[in-house]
């Protein structure tokens, strides 16, 4: 049943590989986007509720009609006088709980269980000529017991009839979450309107995740294209669209709050006495692979893809995570 279940949710469901919400510059717009990630969205129809097990995100995409002034001048960069600017407002919970969540018990050799709650702001400005993006965002929020994880994850399991989490206890401690994370990605490829292939590399910084980036999306079908249509342009918006798309990373991770416990968690007795058994240590290496379609038909977007990704932490598995987002143009 949960393989009918999963294959049924990927015939019609679809998402973008951080491509554009909003195409044009010709109008003001404003799109509203649902997102879940989840570890029961298995393509192989073998849910877990392991590692990176739940996020799930409202998104409110929208244009200004006047230049940006304070933090959103300086810290959102713009790509010149051609570019298309889609500001966001995010608010994001996240969710990682070891293998055996039966177990009550601190796990030394697996995923702490660990949640956040935070509100991101940022930018996604788009060069429909030169072909190249620059995307900003800023992170707030915290981690531990007040980002409401472990309510959520038992309300959940309470209403599904799944096996309650039982280690909740032993969560990774409060601790305020602040980032900076931005992307450059620019055409390299585009032997015509129906498939491009772009290059990416990305850095984040701050108390949350400091690392970095590479990678490259393809996109395959009948779409817009990833940096927009020129202001002016004789070419239109296409008002149905349908293509694949797939997205390997290779990623260098120094510092991770939701595996490693966040700023100030030393003050947490309990913290320290686990840390000092911890097996679990951080991997710095780290690949995966996003691969999903799209469709959308004038207002409405609805997407579905899956991420493959290597171990996070010394002797877990790899993972796999679904997605299903829904967008309305507003």
């Amino acid at each position: 049943m949960r393989a009918l279940l999963t294959g049924l949710l990927l015939l019609i469901t679809t998402i973008r590989a951080s491509s554009q919400v909003i195409t044009t510059a010709d109008s003001i717009r404003r799109v509203l986007r649902i997102y879940e990630d989840n570890d029961f969205m298995n393509i192989r129809g073998k849910g877990t509720d392991e590692s990176y097990t739940n996020g799930t995100r409202a998104d409110y995409f929208y244009q200004k009609k006047r230049p940006s002034r304070f933090l959103d001048k300086w810290l959102l960069p713009r790509t010149g006088i051609n570019a298309i600017n889609t500001y966001h407002w995010s608010l994001m919970q996240v969710m990682i709980t070891p293998k055996d969540i039966g177990e009550a018990k601190y796990i030394p050799d697996d995923y702490s269980y660990s949640g956040a709650l935070y509100l991101s702001h940022g930018l996604d400005s788009y060069d429909p000529v030169r072909k190249f993006s620059l995307q900003s965002e800023l992170v707030m929020g915290v981690m531990g017991p007040w980002s409401l994880a472990r309510e959520a994850q038992t309300w959940i399991h309470s209403i599904a009839g799944f096996q309650q989490p039982m280690g909740w206890d032993n969560q990774l401690p409060n601790a305020p979450l602040l980032n900076y994370n931005f992307t450059y990605e620019r055409m390299v490829w585009q032997p015509g309107n129906a498939m491009e292939l772009i290059a990416g590399a990305s850095g984040y910084a701050g108390t949350m995740l400091d690392g970095g980036a590479i990678h490259t999306t393809l996109r395959i079908g009948h779409m817009n294209p990833y940096f927009g249509i020129k202001r002016g342009s004789a070419q239109r918006e296409k008002k149905f669209q349908a293509y694949f798309f797939m997205r390997p990373t290779v990623e260098y991770t120094w510092y991770n709050a939701l595996l490693e416990g966040g700023l100030f968690s030393w003050n947490d007795s309990g913290f320290e006495v686990r840390k000092s058994f911890n097996k679990a240590t951080l991997i710095p290496w780290n690949t995966r692979i996003d691969y999903g379609v799209t469709l959308a038909f004038r207002r409405f977007m609805i997407a579905c893809s899956q991420k493959t990704q290597s171990a996070s932490l010394k002797g877990t598995r790899q993972h796999e995570v679904g997605n299903i987002s829904l967008y309305l143009l507003l």
